[in-house]
């Protein structure tokens, strides 16, 4: 008797569907992707179609052909699990953020990137912290943790350090690729907050999302939880 684990694949290698010839051509053309602007990508199917075994691949492919290039792309994948609420996912995406610039990225993008990167989720964090901040002009300090204990610092508004990153990722030039699998085996109100995170608040030039999902499920999840054309909003993102 033979089992079948039924686990998606890795590489085009392990491609026994011919689906590698389109992973290839998907990472290829994000390669080619000249533009600093922003992208989101959807890559849609119905569940046990192959998306993570096609994502998988085309990550391989990114990785890859990226080598031979001196401005490497970042890849980094993003498992929006068992968070609380938008505000812990917000938190857990930068913190998965930071720990792809300082596993993969070089000094310079470190630097200007990964600052520019803490401080504009340091804001964000005190904004969720002090009631009535809804307004993004607000001039606000905030505490930071310390090594030799905490101590106060200005923070900028929340446009300022939005601005300054976008400066500093147009600045570096380098791409960073976020992958989120399995999005429509969220719930509904899961599924709005990773698609407000995707579009407000992670939206910066030189970061390109892929976003792996049921069409079908994530357009009734964003229908009912919104009131409106799930596929409108999928088409305006």
């Amino acid at each position: 008797m033979v089992y079948s684990a039924d686990r998606p694949i890795n590489n085009s290698e392990q491609d026994l569907l011919g689906r590698s010839s389109f992973s290839k051509q998907l990472a290829k053309g994000i390669l080619e992707y000249h533009g600093s602007d922003g992208l989101v990508i959807g890559l849609f199917g119905k569940w046990g179609t192959g998306k993570t075994s096609i994502l998988n691949m085309a990550i391989d492919e990114l990785e890859r052909m990226g080598s031979n290039r001196d401005n490497k792309p970042l890849v980094t994948r993003f498992s929006p699990w068992n968070y609380s609420d938008k505000n812990d996912l917000i938190g857990i995406f930068f913190r998965n953020l930071m720990k792809t610039i300082n596993l993969k990225g070089n000094d310079e993008f470190k630097n200007k990137v990964g600052e520019a990167l803490r401080d504009y989720s340091g804001v964000l964090d005190l904004l969720e912290l002090i009631p009535g901040t809804g307004s993004t002009f607000a001039t606000i300090a905030k505490n930071t943790a310390q090594a030799q204990g905490k101590k106060l610092m200005k923070g900028d508004d929340l446009d300022e350090t939005r601005r300054k990153l976008a400066d500093a990722l147009r600045a570096v030039g380098k791409k960073i690729i976020v992958t989120i699998d399995d999005i429509d085996r969220l719930t509904n109100s899961q599924i709005r907050d990773i698609f407000q995170l995707v579009k407000q608040v992670g939206d910066f030039p030189n970061i390109i999302y892929i976003l792996a999902m049921d069409r079908d499920v994530v357009r009734g999840a964003l229908a009912e939880v919104h009131n409106f054309d799930g596929n409108e909003y999928l088409e305006k993102i």
